[in-house]
């Protein structure tokens, strides 16, 4: 793609991570060149895609030394896997990297730049974009470098006119997309919050709830939820992120039992007011509790002493939003260097996963392993732990962790397997890399962990095979898997396997690739499997979907001019052509369907 070193990018990976009808989708995007002005900067890829509305989609690729690490779009599509945008830029980059156009990172760009001409820069930035000079604003009067003892300034009419400026108007010309324009008001009042975490940081809680408060306020006084949808999760997950913000906030602040009791009402107030927008799940509620509390609270004051057996502090508290409570004391405790208070008090907690990460940061190796494989019940807590541990260059006790979550049940299993596959595989040690790629397989079977399987394997790659195809038969895999191993299936000429397995789940997203790959073999099921899909839409007078029932029909006469039963065929057509003549919209297809034949 460039002269830079770049992590391999195949079309197996880019299939894995999307699903089939957004691949074809993306695949058809990519083929009709809706990608257009793909930039590279560094590890980051943007590019624009023309969708279904008037202005292009935005998608954002993120890679890392192993591949793929994030991607985003700013389309509304949340329905599992990566959407079709992302997909077709995917695939420019990984067909026509000559298309991708090399820039150097900004931070690079502007490093030899002169104080006069970032200058200049700036302030016409700020002069033709109103909301930029807001934020070059409060970014000046909140300093990065601020400490404990560094009072944190902030412009709080500044933050008001940026919240105002994130939410929609009414009316509001370029707003024709609701999904973009949530994404995009959440990630405006992110960069707004973050203003309120850089002073909690400082110590200064104080100037964080003012900077909360100016938001929330006009959040609150706004009618923006009334012109986004109300499905999209960045909106949420913005909202969750002031509510957290909020706790640490509180918890922060030093505040007299009066102030903590008029910060409890406002929250509370607030939470009221959210309640239409959140279904009636809490927003504040968690914030609240955490005023009243403060550290004082008896009960937080024995944990942080040591004093509560694991799990303890649980026993007179039925909140829901307690641990989010918990984790934004640890976050203090750790912000403070309070180790021991933060250890007693994530294992009264039970906040395991905590615990294992601040040993390791502690550099208590040993005793992190010992923990996780003792206490860790998912593979996702394995997983983040065995990252944080190779991030501290401790790859030998990562991949102790990452082993233990083999054999564990729950939440991520295929990401953890995966991930070790490919860590083991770097460490060289091939007999648990293979290990996880047949556990990666056996959790998550697809043409990918299939053959990530097949690579780490040499003589007795055929012996290996032969299990992982009786596995998948023994499974008996349905769902949304069901395409998944049919690919497999088909890929090894187990055409029985795909027929039986197409038949059980009735999917046409299995039905369909199986017809296709066995006419050749298998004309005689292909015929009854078409006829059984296209009839039901035929007698039901479904008009919309005649034109599928034309392809099923379609792949019927292929297997009957295999079957060398091309007559037959074209007699049923012309009965169902017949006895369905008064469907307008269906003859003339059934006519151009004959003539093909």
């Amino acid at each position: 793609m460039s002269s830079r070193r770049w992590p391999t990018l195949t079309e197996a990976t880019i299939r894995e991570l999307a699903r089939s009808k957004s691949y074809e989708r993306g695949q058809s995007y990519y083929e009709r060149g809706a990608v257009s002005d793909v930039v590279r900067r560094g590890e980051i890829v943007r590019a624009d895609v023309e969708g279904s509305q008037y202005q292009p989609y935005t998608v954002t690729i993120e890679f890392d030394d192993t591949g793929i690490a994030s991607t985003d779009c700013s389309c509304p599509y949340d329905h599992g896997g990566i959407c079709k945008h992302r997909v077709a830029v995917l695939l420019t980059c990984g067909r026509d990297p000559e298309r991708v156009r090399e820039q150097p990172p900004i931070s690079e760009l502007i490093a030899d730049a002169d104080r006069e001409t970032l200058h200049k820069l700036l302030v016409d930035l700020a002069e033709d974009r109103p909301e930029v000079a807001d934020r070059i604003e409060t970014r000046l009067t909140t300093p990065d470098d601020a400490t404990t003892d560094t009072p944190v300034s902030v412009n709080l009419e500044s933050i008001r006119r940026q919240v105002n400026h994130a939410l929609p108007k009414p009316g509001q010309k370029g707003h024709n997309d609701a999904y973009a324009e949530a994404e995009r008001m959440a990630d405006e009042l992110d960069g707004l919050i973050e203003e309120a975490q850089k002073a909690i940081e400082a110590g200064d809680g104080e100037t964080a709830l003012d900077v909360l408060t100016a938001i929330t306020d006009e959040l609150v006084s706004g009618r923006w939820a009334n012109l986004l949808p109300y499905d999209v999760p960045r909106v949420f997950e913005m909202i969750d992120d002031l509510s957290q913000v909020f706790i640490e906030a509180v918890l922060t602040a030093e505040l007299t039992e009066s102030e903590r009791n008029e910060w409890e009402d406002r929250l509370t107030e607030w939470d009221t007011q959210f309640d239409y927008y959140m279904g009636g799940e809490s927003t504040f509620l968690a914030a609240a509790d955490a005023a009243t509390q403060s550290w004082d609270d008896p009960r937080v004051q024995q944990a942080m002493a040591g004093e509560l057996d694991e799990g303890a502090f649980w026993e007179d508290d039925d909140a829901w939003y307690g641990d989010n409570i918990v984790t934004a004391r640890l976050s203090l405790l750790e912000r403070d260097g309070r180790t021991e208070e933060y250890l007693n008090l994530a294992a009264a907690a039970n906040q395991s996963e905590a615990y294992a990460r601040m040993l390791v940061q502690e550099d208590r190796i040993e005793e992190a392993v010992d923990y996780a494989i003792e206490r860790f019940s998912t593979p996702d807590t394995a997983l983040e732990l065995a990252k944080t541990l190779r991030a501290h260059d401790e790859t030998q006790a990562a991949l102790q962790v990452a082993e233990h979550g083999l054999i564990l049940d729950g939440y991520r299993k295929e990401s953890l397997a995966a991930w070790l596959r490919d860590r083991a595989a770097s460490a060289g040690d091939r007999e648990l890399a293979v290990e996880a790629a047949i556990t990666a397989f056996e959790v998550s079977p697809s043409m990918r962990t299939f053959e990530a399987v097949e690579e780490l394997t040499d003589d007795d790659w055929n012996a290996i095979k032969a299990d992982l195809l009786e596995t998948l038969r023994t499974e008996r895999p349905g769902g949304s898997s069901a395409a998944q191993v049919v690919e497999v299936f088909l890929a090894e000429g187990e055409y029985d396997d795909a027929i039986d397995l197409a038949e059980r789940t009735e999917r046409t997203s299995v039905i369909e690739p199986v017809v296709e790959a066995v006419i050749e073999e298998r004309p005689q099921w292909v015929m009854r499997i078409c006829k059984s899909q296209a009839e039901p839409i035929i007698e039901q007078g479904q008009y919309d979907s005649y034109q599928t029932a034309v392809r099923w029909l379609r792949h019927a006469g292929e297997a009957s001019r295999t079957a060398d039963e091309l007559d037959e065929w074209r007699e049923y057509v012309e009965t169902i052509r017949d006895d369905h003549y008064q469907k307008y919209k269906l003859r003339p297809m059934l006519d151009d369907l004959l003539e093909e034949f």
